[in-house]
């Protein structure tokens, strides 16, 4: 009796619950998520993004509660790609991809916590369409997911460890790394087979980047062999001949190409300095060239890079200390509002441009592929030293030592 109780009780919440769905009134460019997971404890905080650019912006929040999970907010474009991810140790670091548009409805439904695999269902053409991505790779998801989580295990084994422990746990670490180097080529092998089937689209560009990334770091990350990238590369080009003109010519068709065909000269230490046009605050062009006279520190960065906000501080110790020698000049990556935006937050005393092609522009001609990454150059225009990364007093001292005090 109590089993039928509790049945029927179960069953009234949940035609309560798609009631209260259907009755929701969505205007303008509002949208609706709702999910409802199975074997995942109450407590469990769920973000939502929105990536502009470079930048991962979370725009909604809420608590895993009885199962259940909702975000409403609003779509900036028709479609936009959104990013599901929960907050916790035992959930891996991968994403859900949600693809919403004015008022629609979107339910995500799931059993345990690997979020990737959740299912995403609505009336958004291409959510059908990134639906068939997922599907035809949703063992792979699962796989790298586990992985992903016992990784992170591991990690924070080696935090509390003996020297002779923590070996044994990076070797798992390296072994879990090479096995998930192989599902990412298996994963990417099936995207390109039904990209090649599919007509040209938001969701098929999106995986377009991806596939041209692989083309450019097929032996440094994706561990491939000779045959292997050549084959790659081979289909790469085939897909990016199907590209049109105007796709090309976005900031995403700018950075698409930059991977595929990157610059045949890239400017290197020793070498007279790359330039391009670039924007100002205002909408006006400028250029490199415009700042030579005194050295110069090209600063490319994003908003959503920690360690190039982490190097503000640093970086306006040394425009003050070197004001009459040197000019620094940060180019940001990131779209008009984004930077827009970083400005209004952080405190940059000293030349603020941006590339409109990202890093399609630019920062191809320097070899730049990840930020913060500078670039010292003379008052003539000659490039005396290259580097990446960010540490507390690198900076300053990479910048006394080209400058000579």
């Amino acid at each position: 009796m109590k089993s039928v109780i509790k049945f029927c009780l179960l069953a009234c919440i949940a035609l309560f619950s798609i009631a209260c769905s259907n009755s929701v009134k969505l205007t303008g460019n509002e949208f609706l998520i709702e999910g409802r997971i199975s074997e995942v404890e109450d407590g469990v905080a769920i973000n939502l993004y929105r990536i502009d650019g470079n930048v991962g912006i979370s725009i909604a929040r809420d608590t895993i509660r009885n199962g259940r999970f909702t975000f409403r907010s609003e779509v900036e474009s028709n479609p936009e790609l959104l990013h599901i991810m929960p907050r916790g140790v035992d959930f891996p670091s991968t994403i859900l991809f949600v693809w919403a548009a004015p008022r629609a409805k979107i339910k995500v439904r799931g059993t345990g916590k690997l979020h990737s695999v959740w299912k995403v269902k609505s009336s958004v053409p291409y959510q059908k369409e990134a639906n068939r991505y997922i599907n035809k790779s949703r063992e792979i998801h699962a796989e790298r997911a586990r992985n992903s989580i016992e990784t992170k295990v591991m990690w924070s084994k080696i935090e509390a460890s003996s020297r002779e422990e923590s070996l044994q746990y990076r070797k798992v670490i390296d072994s879990l790394r090479v096995i998930d180097y192989a599902l990412t080529v298996k994963h990417l092998f099936n995207d390109i087979a039904i990209m090649e089937k599919t007509n040209i689209s938001p969701v098929w560009l999106d995986k377009m980047k991806w596939v041209v990334v692989a083309v450019r770091y097929s032996f440094e990350y994706y561990n491939l062999d000779i045959e292997q990238a050549a084959y790659l590369r081979k289909k790469a080009e085939e897909l990016y001949s199907r590209m049109s003109e105007e796709d090309k010519t976005t900031p995403l068709g700018y950075e698409i190409t930059a991977y595929l065909f990157p610059p045949v000269l890239i400017a290197e230490v020793g070498g007279y300095f790359a330039d391009v046009d670039l924007l100002d605050f205002d909408g006006n062009t400028k250029r490199i060239y415009d700042y030579l006279g005194k050295y110069l520190l090209l600063d490319f960065w994003s908003r959503g890079c920690g360690p190039c906000i982490m190097a503000l501080p640093e970086m306006k110790e040394i425009s003050e200390t070197y004001r009459d020698k040197l000019t620094i000049i940060s180019i940001s990556l990131d779209t008009e509002a984004v930077w827009k935006g970083a400005m209004a937050e952080h405190d940059m005393p000293w030349v603020n441009i941006r590339d409109p092609k990202s890093f399609g522009g630019l920062a191809a001609s320097y070899g730049v592929s990840g930020i913060p990454n500078y670039v010292m150059i003379s008052p003539e225009g000659t490039i005396i030293d290259k580097w990446a990364g960010y540490g507390t007093g690198y900076l300053k001292r990479k910048v006394s030592e080209n400058i000579g005090f």
